[in-house]
């Protein structure tokens, strides 16, 4: 059975928390989020429910860094002694 996730659109308050999320999930180039607050504000779920609605990512398999294996560009330094024809693909959520 799956988890059950608080739905991100049902959130109330918290407006600059989510709207810190959605620039992240819009342009990851920002580089994350911290969230700070009182214990029971509902960072966490905001978080989950967030990534309840994003795409699954492809990533290479076993990498700690979760590297982007279309930009070559980008690839950590354990990724790139890897032959491209050698990396293996995963998806993540």
């Amino acid at each position: 059975m799956k988890n059950l996730i608080f739905p991100f659109s049902a959130i109330v308050g918290q407006e600059r928390v989510k709207k810190a999320l959605v620039l992240n999930a819009i342009n990851p180039s920002i580089g994350g989020v911290l969230i700070k607050g009182d214990k029971g504000t509902g960072k966490t779920t905001a978080v989950r429910a967030l990534a309840d609605l994003l795409p699954p990512l492809k990533v290479v398999k076993g990498c700690p860094f979760n590297c982007d294996p279309d930009d070559q560009g980008s690839l950590c330094e354990s990724c790139k002694t890897e032959k491209s024809e050698d990396i293996q693909v995963e998806e993540k959520r």
